[in-house]
């Protein structure tokens, strides 16, 4: 009760009004620590307190109404927030060309929606279908600086992932398929004149039984009237992934691939293997990751990273992870510098409530 009234009264301060208190939760995730990373700056060595390294920093509301006959209303509002300073999380708006500029409050998802037994309906800033199926391969979960969106779904300057779609419409299967889930997603691009610019596509179809997880994800992107940022524009982005993860029982291996193509020219493909071990409140997880560039000759890249998180309770867990990126020298993933290599350390706790 004390939560559903601390909710009502944070979302009207946002002046958002809740049909029904009783389908109002508030939860969110609370991580922060040290990382220090050599490479990324000509200057020397970045070390500070580092918010979202696990997993990113937020504070959400969402809520759910029943309208009868398996039928319910929902929402979600989420903003991350930068531990380090207090400050809204800016990380999740500038992920791609497509977000520049979206500072404002619930910048990491804002959506409202319909849920039968057919599926369900959101509209608004959401997850993309290709993130969502990165998060069920990465061994890393999209956390922490060995994240999978750091080589897999870049365009030509090194952008990541298309990890949300703003103005999206989404529409996600049922959990009753045997297994199976799919979503559909499209993004208007808002441009007068033109119902293609900045516009947005994107499907997903996964299965999982058992051990077994297999994931295939698609994502399109049309940037070619972009004004604000003209460096940014490109012709046509596409991007195919598909990945598997099999649970072995004492080990839980993983495999990825993707290839992303920019106009008729850009070209990259990406390889992903690790694995995760857990044992009692402890997991260990590796991975390997490799960028083959068509492209450009002497670009490609390689990435090593290792991790460790230890669970407190089923809500705090502590964490230390270390990251290697080897970039070729007409390559700069993770740093300013062409042909740096970078190595980063990172050490936190993380809380969820």
């Amino acid at each position: 009760m004390k939560k559903t009234l601390l909710a009502i009264s944070l979302l009207s301060a946002f002046g958002v009004a809740s049909a029904q208190s009783s389908s109002v939760t508030i939860y969110g995730t609370l991580d922060a620590g040290i990382s220090s990373t050599h490479g990324a700056d000509s200057a020397g060595t970045i070390t500070s307190v580092g918010s979202g390294q696990e997993s990113y920093s937020r504070l959400g509301f969402k809520g759910s109404e029943d309208l009868g006959s398996g039928m319910k209303a929902l929402f979600v509002l989420e903003q991350g927030i930068a531990l380090n300073n207090g400050m809204l999380d800016l990380s999740v708006a500038n992920t791609n060309p497509y977000d520049f500029g979206n500072y404002g409050v619930f910048n990491s998802q804002a959506y409202v929606g319909l849920s039968s037994n057919v599926g369900t309906l959101k509209f608004g800033r959401q997850f993309s279908p290709l993130y969502e199926a990165y998060e069920s391969i990465d061994p890393f979960h999209n956390g922490f600086a060995a994240n999978i969106n750091n080589f897999f779904g870049t365009n030509a300057e090194n952008f990541s992932n298309y990890q949300r779609m703003s103005n999206a419409v989404i529409y996600s299967t049922p959990d009753n398929l045997s297994g199976l889930t799919g979503s559909v997603a499209y993004g208007f691009g808002g441009v007068p004149g033109s119902t293609a610019a900045q516009s947005q596509v994107g499907a997903s179809l996964a299965y999982s039984n058992g051990g077994l997880t297999v994931a295939y994800a698609y994502h399109q992107a049309n940037n070619e009237q972009e004004m604000l940022v003209p460096e940014f524009s490109t012709d046509l982005f596409k991007t195919n992934f598909i990945g598997a993860a099999y649970d072995f029982g004492p080990i839980r291996l993983h495999a990825a691939f993707d290839q992303n193509e920019q106009g008729n020219t850009f070209k990259t493909q990406d390889y992903l293997v690790g694995l995760t071990v857990p044992f009692g409140a402890n997991q260990v997880f590796a991975g390997y990751t490799h960028k083959s560039n068509k492209l450009i000759a002497d670009a490609d890249a390689d990435q090593y990273a290792v991790g460790y998180t230890y669970s407190l309770s089923k809500r705090t867990g502590l964490y230390a992870a270390y990251t290697y990126v080897k970039n070729q020298k007409e390559s700069e993933i993770n740093t300013n510098e062409e042909g740096n290599s970078v190595g980063t350390i990172q050490v936190g706790i993380k809380h969820s409530f």
